[in-house]
């Protein structure tokens, strides 16, 4: 019998080795597309593994990028850890904090406010634009 492992089980499993490796070793880990293939409440999961300094003993960061917007909720993630990026009219990427964001009014974003809403109606900007 001929038991071959597909090239998507292959990234999985290297991923998961790369997460364990970053947390004993105390590493910076960049994972493009966290939530690829994983469930939310999984990639939910592996970021509050790298936040718990009972588990990250070494101090191991996590950088990822993700469209998954369920992730946009300050019970899991602080102000200062939420991202955004924009093209702009020069089609340059901007990157930029939600805690540098400012409303109109010249305001920060109170930490009551719901992240995930405020973003899918465009409140933070980083919507994609069609032409």
């Amino acid at each position: 019998m001929d038991i071959r492992c597909s090239p998507l089980y292959f990234d999985g499993y290297r991923r998961q080795l790369s997460l364990v490796d970053a947390i004993l070793s105390g590493k910076i880990l960049v994972i493009d597309e966290l939530d690829a293939k994983l469930h939310p409440f999984l990639t939910r999961k592996i970021i509050l593994l790298f936040m718990d300094s009972k588990i990250n003993r070494n101090g191991a960061q996590l950088i990822f990028a993700t469209h998954d917007t369920n992730l946009l909720n300050l019970q899991y993630m602080r102000r200062d850890q939420i991202w955004f990026t924009e093209k702009n009219k020069t089609d340059s990427t901007e990157l930029y904090s939600l805690v540098e964001f400012r409303d109109d009014a010249g305001n920060k974003v109170r930490n009551d406010r719901n992240i995930e809403k405020d973003y899918i109606n465009g409140r933070y900007g980083a919507i994609p634009f069609m032409s």
